[in-house]
């Protein structure tokens, strides 16, 4: 039984700069560096540095930008003939800035990730069927992720859903409907309930709506607060780590990666957050989107220095 990822690839090109452009503003960036992203990637190659090999379905253009990319995912231990090439689009890219703080703004060209489709996801039922985790995100047009999410949770995997971006709440409503795990960030979490959780008060608040919205499990991704996660009969804050972010571009990604690969080695709800915040706090600490993926070393490491609970 496999962990599989069902989303976007992209090749991001990011440059850090002192200050986020304005509106109309041209700033000069320090440097730039080029490397995989797009929610699912980044996902999936988090999987894959922790030490799971991943069913990965994405759908990229038959270009050079696409070929690049396939070669990355081979060095990264992937089988990588579950991605889906297109004549039809571009494989998708996204333009970064990344500020001294570590904030960034992104613009995303989605490209090939669009016209994935029902039949491309029929064609690969079988995968889908075979997983115990489905990791699944919103960079990709709705009605195949849908489709993804049903075939999976019919054969009895479980459906983490990474909520970005939200869609309409007649989607939303129909998406919660197969979820079993949320995981949205502040911004997320308010954009979906009307609740902005900035304290365990309000945290509570917030997942509990998420719960009545469908979702078995909530988790809210809190940033530099940590993480509050709740199932009904349990929930609690973890917090955060104490690390050097450098750049937040794949954090909440590597978080979904971390706690995809911690349930499915068996640890308990907690533990599984704890572990995928320390994978998020690690991705912020280095440049770039899936290549700031911490190794399962990195982790296990960070979580013995950090005794906190």
């Amino acid at each position: 039984m496999t962990i599989a990822i069902v989303g976007s690839s992209n090749i991001d090109f990011a440059a850090r700069v002192a200050e986020l452009p304005k509106p109309g503003q041209t700033v000069s960036a320090k440097d730039y560096i080029t490397g995989p992203g797009g929610k699912g990637c980044n996902q999936a190659i988090a999987v894959a540095r922790l030490g799971q090999k991943p069913v990965f379905i994405s759908k990229i253009g038959n270009d050079v930008l696409g070929r690049s990319l396939i070669e990355t995912l081979k060095i990264e231990g992937f089988d990588t003939n579950q991605l889906i090439q297109t004549t039809d689009a571009q494989t998708g890219t996204a333009l970064i800035s990344i500020d001294d703080a570590g904030e960034n703004i992104i613009t995303v060209a989605g490209g090939a990730n669009m016209t994935m489709s029902r039949t491309d996801i029929r064609e690969k039922q079988v995968f889908l069927e075979h997983c115990t985790y489905l990791l699944v995100q919103l960079e990709c047009p709705v009605v195949a992720v849908a489709c993804a999410m049903k075939y999976a949770r019919d054969a009895g995997a479980t459906i983490i859903l990474d909520p970005a971006p939200v869609p309409d709440r007649v989607v939303l409503r129909d998406l919660m409907a197969l979820t079993d795990i949320v995981t949205p960030n502040s911004s997320e979490c308010f954009a979906m309930t009307g609740i902005l959780p900035d304290n365990l008060e309000t945290a509570n608040q917030a997942a509990a709506k998420l719960r009545e919205m469908g979702a078995r499990i909530a988790i809210i991704k809190m940033g530099s607060k940590g993480a509050f996660y709740s199932d009904g009969d349990q929930s609690g804050m973890v917090p955060p780590f104490d690390v050097s972010a450098i750049d937040t571009v794949a954090a909440g990604d590597c978080f979904n990666g971390g706690l995809a690969v911690a349930l499915h080695e068996g640890r308990s709800l907690r533990d599984a957050v704890r572990f995928a915040c320390a994978t998020g706090a690690l991705a912020t600490t280095r440049y770039g989107a899936a290549d700031a993926a911490p190794t399962l070393d990195q982790v296990l490491s960070l979580l013995e220095q950090d005794t906190g609970t």
